[in-house]
């Protein structure tokens, strides 16, 4: 092999374009050598006093220093391309960013199976990220309140100490994020705590925090969360809600408080977690108003609040706009020398692939804006809205992809190909598969939405035209059971489109879908899957397209 891959791309690596019999480590950390499956035999490793932090591989031995979680996982990314050998390299690496975290969304469909987690710990590890997010909203394991989330697959306590045992051997922080204000409709859909709800629907999800039960209910979920979690993080939650201000509250005095109202219940979330020696993060889009058309400059009032500094603003957006659209982004915190991380996203919800065009382009300008402002760090987020049918499995490239477009130099395939050993057919069906033209209405095709009936019939007969010779391409390709199955779904989809699709199409569907969901999720969930499957199936044979 002429080249030597690296995630993220070191400050320096010198590759002298020889490769050494390698047959293990003597030495290596038990625990990490067991869960990467790394060799044991004659080489050994050497721990040397040096500025920084790498890795220096001589003939029977490596000299290492520094940053011990850093230089181990560079080490396991060189034997996983050696086949048998081990580079003569000299590696020296650091990072722009301090807080480099992966958030990941169970909450809104699939919980992943313990050994799920594990799995995404350790490709997080391998990455080098530092901290893992899980947001959780009724599937934390309460004490005070089994009922939340226990028809849902809801977390036990044993399994999220597991996680974050696993998560600490391995130098991730696993804590969690919750939502105590906006986006606990599951919760506040629970009988006994709808009169919680600020809205007449409780799957609005806003808390009342006008009602002082309400916020002391809010507060105790908190508490006990705090109680579980280790990390120095907590994230307190604090989007999108619109509802604030306009329901239950609005009613005792008909007059819109809902800044004032979120300012006064999230400085006491900020003041629960520091006294638990915690450092909140929360979500910036109510605090700056910004995707508030109407009440801008109202919501903006809230920017003004000193209590934000006790805090860290997780700055989110997930277009793909421009750099300079970031930066502005970044500076409305910035300039009130608010602490932040760039919240990327990977465009993996409410859809059964990523759509990769926009992801790239999300993560790519946001990130460079991030790293030339010089914030705390970045947290990609993964969603689950509206099912979560996208397996975890599609978001590993792009977990890849991001740290190297913010630690490295943005070359992100070639690594990807390096590191998982997947040949360049599979990869180019990876990015196929996550064309907008695919990925967005995928999904679509498969249930006949009405989304489809607003979709012009020049733009449809191309949609056709382009999945059939990206089937074409890929016709003698032999992709993994993952992939395999958004194969097989374009197929269903285009024959849906051609008005050719069969009742056995989607039921051979629902039942591979099924094999996947089950073998990295708990059962609860799929059932809105299959049944969206299904019911596709019965009007196909109804002819009710």
């Amino acid at each position: 092999m002429e080249r030597v891959y690296v995630v993220p791309e070191p400050k320096r690596l010198e590759f002298t374009g020889k490769w050494f019999k390698f047959d293990g480590f003597e030495n290596f950390p038990k625990f990490i050598g067991e869960e990467f499956k790394v060799p044991v035999g004659g080489w050994r490793i050497v721990k040397v006093d040096r500025d920084g932090t790498g890795v220096k591989v001589k003939e029977g031995f490596v000299e290492v220093w520094g940053d011990e979680k850093v230089f181990y996982a560079t080490l396991i990314q060189l034997i996983l391309q050696g086949d048998g050998h081990i580079p003569e390299v000299t590696i020296e690496e650091g990072f722009f960013f301090k807080f480099r975290g992966f958030h990941l969304d169970i909450a809104r469909g699939g919980v992943p199976k313990v050994e799920t987690f594990k799995s995404i710990i350790r490709w997080l590890y391998l990455l080098k990220y530092n901290y893992f997010a899980v947001y959780v909203e009724d599937l934390f394991p309460w004490k005070s309140y089994p009922q939340i989330g226990i028809l849902r697959g809801r977390l036990t306590e044993g399994e999220w100490n597991t996680i974050v045992d696993y998560g600490e051997k391995l130098g991730i922080e696993v804590f969690p994020s919750l939502e105590l204000c906006g986006h606990m409709e599951h919760i506040l859909s629970i009988p006994e705590f709808r009169r919680f709800s600020e809205w007449h629907r409780p799957m609005e999800g806003c808390l009342d925090v006008s009602n002082e039960e309400a916020r002391e209910f809010a507060y105790r979920l908190l508490n006990e969360a705090l109680e579980l979690t280790r990390s120095k993080y907590v994230h307190i939650g604090g989007d999108e809600t619109w509802a604030l201000g306009r329901g239950v509250s609005l009613n005792k005095t008909w007059k819109f408080e809902g800044p004032s109202l979120y300012e006064r219940h999230h400085k006491r979330l900020v003041e629960i977690a520091r006294s638990h020696e915690k450092i909140p993060l929360l979500w910036g889009d109510m605090i700056s108003g910004m995707y508030l058309a109407g009440d801008r400059e109202k919501w903006a009032e809230v920017l003004q609040s000193d209590i934000w500094r006790d805090s860290i603003i997780a700055n989110w957006d997930y277009s793909p706009e421009s750099i300079d659209h970031f930066r502005r982004k970044i500076d409305i915190f910035k300039s009130r020398g608010l602490e932040q991380v760039a919240c990327p996203g990977l465009s993996n919800w409410d859809r059964f692939y990523p759509n990769i065009e926009v992801a790239i382009a999300n993560l790519r300008n946001f990130l460079i804006a991030a790293r030339e402002k010089g914030i705390l760090g970045f947290m990609v987020t993964a969603w689950g809205d509206d099912g979560e049918e996208c397996l975890f499995s599609f978001l590993n490239p792009l977990i890849l992809a991001s740290m190297e477009i913010a630690e490295g130099i943005g070359e992100w395939e070639e690594k990807w190909m390096a590191l998982t050993g997947e040949s360049k057919d599979v990869l180019k069906a990876r990015l196929l598969f996550g064309r907008g033209e695919v990925s967005d209405i995928l999904k679509h095709a498969l249930y006949s939405t009405p989304l489809l009936r607003r979709i012009g019939r020049e733009r449809l007969e191309q949609i056709v035209k382009n999945w059939g010779g990206l089937l074409e391409d890929l016709k003698d390709v032999a992709l993994p059971k993952d992939l395999e199955f958004i194969r097989r779904s374009i197929e269903v989809g285009l024959n849906k489109l051609r008005g050719k699709a069969t009742v056995s199409d989607h039921i051979a569907l629902a039942r591979l879908y099924s094999e996947l969901w089950l073998s990295e999720r708990k059962p609860e969930g799929l059932e809105l899957i299959v049944t969206r499957l299904w019911g596709a199936a019965g009007r196909t044979d109804l002819n009710l397209q």
